[in-house]
């Protein structure tokens, strides 16, 4: 049995014959390394539970499909299609993907949450999107090849065994994919398994223009920082290959978001069947600064209408543009595309244009969303009576939810509230809402902040860190305290750390109420306005 119940397998592997090849100095072919990898990674976002990824690289020509293949399939919770020129050419192939959709259809449907879909497709080497089959149309594309190195112009797939500079391309594809294969399976355990409750509130859209080959994994770390900080991000696939249909879907999508990011690279991206000149990347721009636009002006209707009863969705909206410092476009259509974007005044109205690394157009993303969200709970929230008189302190503890058991914190914070601290923590990790939701009003209301730095990464502890001085520094109540607690297991890098943002306590193990001396004397100084 798989991860889900009501399924014999997880994943399947769906693949042209040929394309399980291998070089002398691989140890098997293509396609069996990607199962093998994929079933690997999936287990680590399952919590260790691993699981059942099927292929069958033994299918003859004369073998009874509906026996060996479409029974199978219908027990299947995601099928994973191994896109390539020989896999269009195999009637075998299509044959397994239009069962599995027809399958799917038919029990939870293909799509998960309205958004996520449980067909999922690797490029191999690229295909032109006008051939892809139905049900590959409109779902996400995870590209397993990058420019040769030895002619920029031509590609070639990955091989992490051969070329060195390919392993940390493809495995970064791999943990990608992996993510998304077992957020789909969670996403589907809880379909199955969720009894009637009152609907939550739906999280914030965000759309993240769909881009060229050379950006992919710059649109990647962005469409992951979104997803962790709850955001819904649109679209949730490749768009249409169509003109129509291509500005159809996007008005769809934009409608539904609060704000659009567009990445731009050096290459001109594609141009939509029907489309004489603009690439891809140029019509969603156009078509958020038609969104912008419509906006404004309904917005300045209700203003003049209703004043300030009604201000919609479309307020809120706003556009980011970002490019790598030192873009040089490949192409003279792509030029032409950056001159009018960095230079043409509609495509500034409304947008923030941004030339910079990434990391700071991270910065400004959270920023503008964080105000959205403020925005909209102000504008949903009633008047806030007067508040009663409150002595307590109370402080937020941030860490990792691997620590939230950890007996060194439970000694912590009992040590805390025996000195008439009241602790707050953050949300279990298992509720994509409730988390987010909790973290910002904890950063709003507590009055210092400890972050306890034990188990988490040192992308979580730098993670944290931002918020405070994103978060933290504009907010009218004052802040008492903060700090960064290093706890155990300790480490060099720990050591290490020194910020002006906060004071550094360095923990014993076991715990000692020493430790948070410096972090207490702040707190109980009598000049308590402190902003620390």
């Amino acid at each position: 049995m798989g991860f889900l119940p009501d399924f014999d397998e997880d994943v399947f592997i769906s693949y042209a014959r040929n394309d399980d090849d291998a070089y002398p100095q691989e140890n098997k072919g293509w396609v069996a390394r990607l199962d093998e990898d994929i079933g690997r990674r999936v287990a680590v976002y399952l919590d260790g539970k691993k699981p059942l990824v099927w292929r069958d690289p033994d299918i003859r020509p004369n073998e009874d499909f509906d026996t060996k293949i479409s029974r199978r399939l219908a027990r299947t919770a995601t099928l994973l299609s191994i896109l390539s020129p020989s896999f269009l050419e195999r009637p075998w192939c299509l044959r397994e993907l239009e069962e599995f959709a027809a399958h799917a259809a038919r029990t939870l449907g293909i799509h998960i949450d309205e958004e996520k879909s449980r067909i999922f497709k690797v490029e191999k080497v690229p295909v032109q999107r006008s051939q892809f089959p139905e049900p590959l149309r409109g779902t996400g594309t995870y590209r397993f090849y990058g420019p040769d190195p030895e002619n920029p112009r031509k590609v070639h797939e990955f091989r992490p065994l051969i070329n060195p500079d390919d392993a940390r391309a493809y495995f970064k594809r791999v943990d990608d994919l992996a993510q998304d294969i077992a957020e789909v399976l969670k996403s589907m355990a809880r379909k199955v398994s969720a009894s009637p409750a009152a609907a939550a509130a739906p999280p914030l859209a965000v759309y993240l223009a769909e881009t060229t080959a050379d950006i992919d994994e710059e649109a990647s770390q962005i469409r992951r920082e979104l997803d962790a900080r709850g955001y819904t991000v649109l679209p949730p696939g490749d768009l249409p290959s169509r003109a129509k249909d291509f500005r159809e879907k996007v008005r769809d999508c934009l409608n539904n978001c609060v704000l659009s990011v567009h990445l731009i690279g050096r290459d001109y991206g594609f141009i939509p069947e029907g489309e004489t000149e603009k690439s891809n990347e140029w019509l969603q721009s156009d078509l958020a600064i038609e969104r912008s636009q419509t906006e404004r002006v309904q917005l300045e209707r209700s203003q003049t209408e209703r004043v300030q009863l009604e201000r919609s969705q479309a307020a809120d909206f706003k556009r980011l543009i970002w490019m790598p410092i030192g873009l040089d476009p490949s192409d003279p259509r792509q030029k032409r595309f950056v001159q009018y974007l960095r230079e043409d005044e509609a495509a500034h109205a409304g947008a923030d244009v941004l030339e910079t690394n990434l990391d700071d157009l991270k910065t400004a993303l959270n920023d503008n969303l964080q105000a959205i969200r403020d925005r909209k709970q102000k504008k949903a929230s009633p008047p806030p009576a007067a508040p009663a008189a409150d002595d307590l302190t109370r402080i937020y503890i941030l860490c990792d939810p691997l620590d939230l058991v950890s007996a060194d914190l439970r000694a912590l914070r009992r040590y805390l509230f025996s000195q008439g601290f009241e602790c707050k923590l953050p949300a279990a990790d298992d509720d994509e809402h409730e988390a987010p939701r909790r973290h910002s009003e904890n950063l709003q209301d507590c009055d210092a902040f400890l972050i306890y730095y034990g188990l988490g990464s040192s992308k979580w502890f730098e993670a944290m860190l931002r918020d405070f001085w994103r978060f933290l520094s504009r907010r009218p109540k004052p802040v008492l305290a903060k700090a960064v607690y290093l706890a155990a297991p300790l480490s060099p890098a720990k050591e290490d750390i020194e910020t002006l943002e906060a004071i550094v306590l360095r923990g014993a193990d076991p715990f000692s109420p020493e430790a948070l001396s410096p972090f207490l004397n702040k707190l109980r100084a009598p000049a308590r306005g402190n902003n620390a």
